[in-house]
């Protein structure tokens, strides 16, 4: 019995699966750089959030906001019930690869202080 040579074999297969494994890292790359920016946007928001609550200092947070976030934001104050809304986009690292150069968001959060305890609260 001759012994067969498999390495043509596993090259092609290698070929043929690298596309797959490729896109599953840049997809899994693209979705934590996603997951990251999102989670630094709505801590800032509720940091924001908290502050103008804490404080009734609606410019400080508004401040606060312009220096942490890459949206446009609209804060309002009514009956003590504090608004936050926040939109932009991400723009996306690997857009030409995935079809998407970039990802909207819309956050609305609201605050309000409760008998001494300052309620947040994602609408």
């Amino acid at each position: 019995m001759s012994k067969l040579n498999n390495k043509g074999q596993t090259l092609v297969m290698f070929i043929l699966v690298l596309p797959v494994i490729l896109m599953a890292f840049v997809t899994t790359v693209e979705l934590g750089m996603l997951m990251t920016k999102t989670y630094k946007t709505k801590q800032s928001i509720k940091q924001a959030l908290k502050y103008a609550v804490d404080t009734n200092n609606i410019e400080g947070s508004s401040l606060l906001l312009q220096k942490n976030i890459d949206g446009t934001y609209d804060i309002s104050n009514q009956n003590g019930t504090i608004e936050i809304v926040v939109k932009g986009s991400y723009k996306a690292i690997f857009g030409s690869i995935l079809k998407k150069s970039k990802y909207e968001y819309e956050y609305r959060y609201i605050g309000y202080n409760d008998s001494g305890k300052i309620i947040i609260k994602e609408e």
